[in-house]
């Protein structure tokens, strides 16, 4: 019988919420975005750092004379180490405060500040931590650190508060002013261009919600350029601007019915602030709205354990558009999984995370990548604290210099490369992705109450190594699925007949699935064209322990 040529034509984006044919978006995918409305692998990530002693839970990159300056905040220390432009990493750094309160919840919040009165005057590294991580409406501890962005020494602690105030919450420099905040609604701020002094002529403090702030950005085009911020307390959003005079700051609520769903989900993107709400997705431009989500909305708060709600954290990858959100899904402790908008496409997917999952991380504009924290360790971690670095560790412990082989946990730089590279192991990152369900029975006229014969499709991709191509289809919604064999589309066809996929399936109701997992294997989609035409057959299908 005839066929017809037809492109295959997806929505970018992957449904998850809903059933699967009720819509025309891709419904799978794994390690894949959209650029143009159009599907195209994630980029691979390398190892530059293996030797954080600890899982981090924060992290703070800064550029200054061409080396990236990377923090990290684990549960029981601080640690810097720099990258070069080559990608070349320095020995890390203990920075970890003496009088650092050690505990297994602490999350960190940082941010960097240029302190006129330290000797000599220089760009700062401020640190806040509390034990956040079992609930954002922990009223307990709070520390702020500060010491030289460039320096290798000890933070040291910021100790002189106001009477009744706290920094549980975080911190967040608004030139020249540190803020901190915390309980019972109360934002915090230093004597201009004094950092540590909290207490002098010019610092002050207000109560500007009921609830705990639990974050702090800053906001750009303030008042005459003044300094401003936006926070965010359990269920209000606030703005803060510099006013000058006895006041110093103004604040007013921006929206008194918003929520957030951790500290570090909140994230800034070309001058607006995106974050996750308890049960819903918003953002800032000037007023509090939702993000309109059809496509994972449900997915993402029904698999989300709420119970570690508090490691759910943001970064950014502003090359294709995206927000990626990790957060732990199932009965998962750790950010297994993320889910993703896409800004310039307006569309949602998601993906499992690699390496059992990411814990911290930032985008750097100089690298235009993001760094991430891996969760899984090299090898074994001691608790001696490591004052050089190499294949053979040199630690120190009780003035006694030991040479252990020794690896901690890894930082990755992720859209490097197409491949898992780790040292001398290079692993092939799988990536895939479904198309919609198609069928004979559309709405319009014309519909059909026939089967779908595919005789063969003209693969379309920029593409390294080969792929391969799989169609699954059912007789019904209610019918088991039946898998074709994998199908290989070949990156350099060796004759002519290797240019096309060539099927002779068919079934009620179909899609195709595109699967890129080599060493090397990279795509981005074109306008793939399937051969198509009718067939016969029955509008039953197998059931589970047989057939009908």
């Amino acid at each position: 019988m005839a066929t017809t040529p037809i492109v295959l034509k997806s929505l970018p984006g992957i449904k998850r919420d809903g059933t699967r044919y009720e819509g025309d978006y891709y419904v799978d995918g794994q390690w894949v975005r959209w650029q143009r409305g159009l599907p195209r692998k994630v980029g691979g990530y390398t190892v530059i750092n293996r030797y954080l002693t600890e899982v981090s839970r924060g992290v703070k990159t800064f550029t200054e004379n061409g080396l990236t300056y990377f923090h990290s905040g684990s549960a029981s220390f601080v640690e810097r180490f720099t990258i070069d432009g080559s990608g070349n990493t320095s020995l890390i750094a203990d920075r970890t405060p003496i009088t650092y309160m050690v505990d297994g919840d602490n999350l960190w919040q940082f941010d960097v500040i240029y302190d006129g009165q330290s000797i000599p005057a220089a760009n700062m590294i401020v640190a806040q931590v509390a034990p956040n991580a079992g609930c954002l409406c922990n009223t307990d501890g709070g520390q702020i650190f500060i010491g030289s962005m460039t320096g290798t020494d000890r933070l040291t602690e910021v100790t002189t508060f106001p009477a009744g105030v706290s920094a549980t919450g975080g911190v967040v420099s608004l030139h020249p002013y540190l803020m901190y905040f915390g309980n019972d609604g109360v934002i915090g701020w230093s004597v201009a261009g004094a950092p540590t002094d909290l207490t002098g002529a010019g610092s002050g403090n207000a109560r500007v919600a009921g609830q705990k702030i639990v974050r702090g950005l800053a906001l750009r085009g303030g008042p005459g350029n003044a300094p401003s911020g936006l926070f965010w307390s359990a269920d209000a959003v606030i703005r803060g601007s510099f006013v000058g005079g006895t006041e110093v700051f103004q604040f007013d609520t921006i929206s008194p019915y918003s929520s957030i769903l951790s500290a570090a989900c909140v994230i800034e993107y070309d001058g607006q602030y995106f974050w996750l709400g308890t049960d819903r997705m918003l953002m800032f431009n000037g007023v509090v709205r939702e993000i309109p989500n059809n496509l994972n909305i449900n997915y993402f708060y029904d698999g989300l354990n709420r119970a570690a709600a508090q490691r759910v954290w943001a970064f950014k990858v502003p090359r294709y558009g995206e927000i990626w959100w990790c957060y732990p899904r199932g009965d998962a402790t750790e950010c297994t999984h993320a889910i993703i908008y896409n800004v310039r496409e307006n569309t949602w997917y998601d993906t499992e995370l690699p390496n059992g999952g990411r814990t911290a991380g930032e985008w750097s504009p100089l690298y235009a990548a993001p760094f991430l924290c891996g969760l899984q360790p090299s090898t074994f971690v001691s608790n001696n604290r490591i004052t050089e670095a190499g294949d053979l560790r040199i630690t120190q412990d009780d003035n006694q210099r030991v040479v252990v082989p020794e690896e901690g946990y890894k930082v990755w730089q992720h859209e490097h490369d197409v491949n898992e590279i780790d040292g001398q192991f290079i692993t092939a990152v799988p990536s895939f992705f479904e198309t919609a369900d198609m069928s004979m029975l559309v709405p319009q006229g014309g519909s059909k109450n026939k089967w779908i014969r595919v005789e063969a499709i003209e693969p379309d991709f920029i593409q390294s190594e080969n792929m391969t191509v799989q169609l699954t289809g059912r007789a019904n919604a209610k019918a088991l699925e039946v898998q074709g064999p994998e199908r290989v589309i070949y990156a350099t066809p060796t004759d002519p007949y290797e240019q096309i996929v060539w099927f002779k399936e068919e079934r009620r109701e179909l899609r195709f699935k595109f699967t890129s997992n080599t060493i090397n294997g990279d795509y981005q989609m074109g306008q793939i064209i399937a051969h198509v035409g009718e067939a016969d057959g029955s509008m039953l299908g197998g059931v589970a322990g047989g057939s009908t």
